[in-house]
């Protein structure tokens, strides 16, 4: 299956409109939206992707995405509850996913990895690390850090930081298959 994955468009114009230009480039058979699709009450035009798209988008909230558009998210997003989203035998989960799960859509990067930002600090949860661990997802797709775009391992889960927000990546390719995960940035 290949995946485009896409955090921290901020409701600007030409990131809503590089997502767009990917999914017809890429052909991909999901698109995720991991968080800060808006920012704070402003750019709300990006939660037209959650239903404007030829292929299923699948997203959740970050931290910028104001309670109007977190609601839209978690009512045409899919990936708010317990239960993981299944496509073509891929299972979806988010922050609240209660079991196992192929593929973990979260805003923010599990501590320690892919999370260190400009002043210095690391910025991921511990929440999303233990996450990682109870649910065991073959890839999670996160944003937040904008300096830290990248791919990287936490045991056997490939994390990709696939933030639009640094002005240098546009988000990530994943492709998965039964035996295999791969990323690349974009």
């Amino acid at each position: 299956m290949r995946i485009l994955a896409c955090a921290d468009l901020h409701g600007r114009p030409e990131r809503i409109a590089r997502v767009r230009e990917l999914v017809a480039e890429h052909a991909p058979a999901v698109v995720l939206l991991p968080g800060d699709l808006t920012d704070t009450g402003h750019g709300e035009d990006a939660l037209d992707l959650l239903g404007a798209l030829s292929v299923p988008v699948l997203a959740v909230a970050g931290n910028v995405d104001g309670p109007h558009a977190a609601a839209e998210i978690a009512r045409r997003g899919g990936l708010a509850g317990p239960d993981p989203v299944v496509i073509d035998g891929v299972s979806f989960g988010g922050p609240r996913v209660a079991s196992a799960c192929d593929v973990l859509v979260v805003h923010e990067p599990p501590a320690g990895t892919l999370d260190l930002a400009r002043s210095g600090h690391h910025i991921g949860t511990r929440h999303v690390l233990d996450l990682v661990r109870r649910a065991h997802p073959r890839v999670l797709t996160c944003g937040h850090v904008h300096e830290s775009a990248g791919i990287e391992r936490v045991g056997a889960t490939l994390v990709v930081n696939c933030t639009m927000g640094n002005g240098t990546t546009g988000g990530a390719l994943i492709e998965l298959t039964a035996a295999d995960v791969a990323a690349r940035l974009l």
